[in-house]
């Protein structure tokens, strides 16, 4: 379950020299300050013009909090998707076409994702961070259209 925590901060302004007055309602959503820390964050990169996540194969341990931060240094957007299976890839990629939107990750089919970043633009930084699933090895690909078939890499969580 998430908590949100919104702080609001209401100010009464009174112009007296008009008599009128003036609210200002500042909202500040603090969750992000909430969540509990990363226990370690990885580097992903994207360079040039190949369909390649450098590195390839990454491991972790199991039930750890992971940050992953892809870099997209090269000359395409992509995303970074971590599906609960490697079966589902062919499906996520088919839909991800209709899904520009949602930076091509087809949120309809959200209960087969571990986790996803947003589509980050050639010389962008996006972050996502989740839960290593169980022991396991599963692989996690761009769902930018026609770069599922050759961008993607191997997550291996670890005992």
């Amino acid at each position: 379950m998430m908590f949100r925590t919104f702080t609001i901060l209401v100010a009464i302004v009174a112009a007296a020299a008009t008599g009128s007055s003036a609210i200002a309602i500042r909202t500040t959503d603090v969750s992000a300050r909430m969540q509990p820390p990363v226990d370690t964050t990885i580097t992903i990169k994207a360079t040039g013009s190949s369909l390649e996540f450098s590195p390839p194969n990454i491991s972790v341990q199991n039930g750890k909090r992971v940050k992953i931060r892809f870099v997209n240094e090269g000359t395409l957007p992509h995303n970074i998707v971590l599906p609960r299976s490697a079966d589902d890839i062919d499906a996520l990629a088919t839909d991800a076409y209709e899904a520009g939107e949602t930076g091509y990750v087809p949120l309809e089919s959200k209960d087969k994702l571990i986790a996803y970043s947003t589509l980050a633009s050639p010389g962008q930084t996006v972050e996502v961070t989740f839960v290593v699933p169980p022991p396991g090895e599963y692989t996690y690909v761009c769902l930018f259209p026609g770069h599922a078939n050759s961008m993607f890499g191997t997550l291996r969580s670890l005992r």
